[in-house]
């Protein structure tokens, strides 16, 4: 198996910490953890397990903050016992070529994208599973970290992987390749919009247009279209594609000023560039959440409005949290995907998202602008980051 890794070695994460702020180009060399190796084949680790040939897989964001070390060692997940090797990418497309004597809902030849990708009840086969997992929202899970998965299964940014029958799902055969490496990234914005979803007459705003803010703006749009949608984003080529895709409007300036305007706020400017709004808007969908997105999304929602955190970093953040009391503003987190309650019926988020796709509600037609051999990775890490050309998804082709 030739694949990408994650080496969980501390003395490997700190020197590559510290040497990045003297040389940026530490991150492409030896001493980073991040590795491309070949690792032994090995059998099916039980009857429920089965082997898929990878396709295509996709960059997000994720893998970018692994790929540039821009993990915290005091983040609570980093409390969490964990493997050795994290082995990167979960948004991907692939065809089962190996499955074990037990599995009954996939065969070989089936096309299939990862649903389920962190550590949860029905891959360990934990019985009876826990609350969350027994309800659809396996990233939930209560235990992540308990019992052990095997070693060296690989995952996306491998040109194969082992991976349990229950965090895969078939597609269906009308969803070319380029739509389906990209369901994972839609289900995470249908959860985000499902978690909150806009009403009518409702201000909502939209931080970033990648590919999640951009189905964002489909999702809120397919599910409530009389909703007045705003967007704010730096890159020009994706305020236009966000048009397109269904924002009523693109914030331009002082975002302050035209956070006022746009909801009629009142704006009073402090010292110190203290800037604040009484008003303003309904709902918050943050696809960036940096520290600066939070202290001023939470000042541009109106009393009692919902901040909804999709963007996140995987180190500590700092924000002004008077306006969470003085407003009564709600945060609302989101953890990828999971189980949805919509139009009365139970389904998961990767089930509606595709059928939502099917049905042309949302288009994800131009999103894949950039492609690589895995070989090449480290010429698409850098694209991904430095965004010098129109780069909205960047993905890894293996046939």
């Amino acid at each position: 198996m030739e694949t990408i890794y994650f080496e969980v070695n501390i003395a490997k994460i700190i020197a590559t910490k510290l040497l990045a702020k003297f040389f940026p180009k530490i991150y492409y060399t030896s001493v980073s953890p991040v590795r491309f190796n070949k690792i032994p084949d090995q059998p099916l680790p039980g009857p429920h397990w089965v082997r898929v040939k990878t396709i295509m897989s996709g960059i997000c964001g994720a893998d970018l903050s692994m790929f540039f070390v821009q993990a915290s060692p005091s983040i609570s997940l980093a409390a969490l016992p964990g493997m050795p090797k994290v082995f990167m990418g979960h948004e991907l497309v692939g065809h089962v070529i190996e499955t074990g004597g037990g599995v009954k809902m996939l065969t070989v030849g089936d096309r299939v994208v990862l649903q389920r990708y962190l550590p949860c009840c029905s891959m360990k086969e934990i019985e009876p599973p826990c609350g969350p997992c027994s309800q659809g929202q396996y990233t939930l899970c209560e235990n992540f970290s308990e019992g052990k998965l095997p070693e060296n299964l690989g995952a996306g940014f491998s040109d194969h992987f082992i991976a349990h029958q229950s965090q895969l799902l078939k597609v269906p055969d009308q969803l070319p390749d380029e739509r389906a490496v990209l369901i994972e990234p839609a289900s995470v914005s249908l959860h985000a919009v499902l978690k909150r979803p806009p009403e009518k007459g409702e201000r909502v705003l939209v931080i970033g247009a990648g590919v999640i803010g951009l189905n964002v703006i489909q999702f809120s749009k397919t599910i409530e279209p009389n909703c007045r949608l705003f967007l704010l984003e730096k890159i020009n080529f994706k305020k236009d594609l966000g048009l397109r895709l269904g924002a009523d409007e693109v914030l331009s300036g002082d975002p302050y000023d035209a956070v006022a305007k746009a909801t009629s706020a009142h704006l009073y400017r402090g010292p110190l560039k203290n800037n604040n709004l009484l008003g303003g808007f309904d709902l918050i969908y943050d696809c960036v959440g940096h520290s600066k997105t939070i202290h001023d999304a939470l000042r541009w929602l109106k009393a009692r409005g919902d901040y909804i955190m999709i963007g996140n970093q995987l180190s500590p953040v700092s924000f002004d949290q008077t306006p969470v009391w003085q407003q009564e503003v709600r945060i609302v987190g989101v953890n990828a995907h999971g189980s949805e309650t919509y139009q009365g019926k139970q389904i998961s988020s990767f089930d509606l998202a595709m059928e939502m796709i099917l049905d042309e509600k949302i288009s994800l037609d131009g999103f894949v602008t950039h492609r690589f051999p895995l070989s090449e990775y480290r010429k698409a890490f850098k694209l991904f980051r430095d965004k010098k050309e129109n780069v909205i998804k960047v993905v890894f082709e293996m046939e």
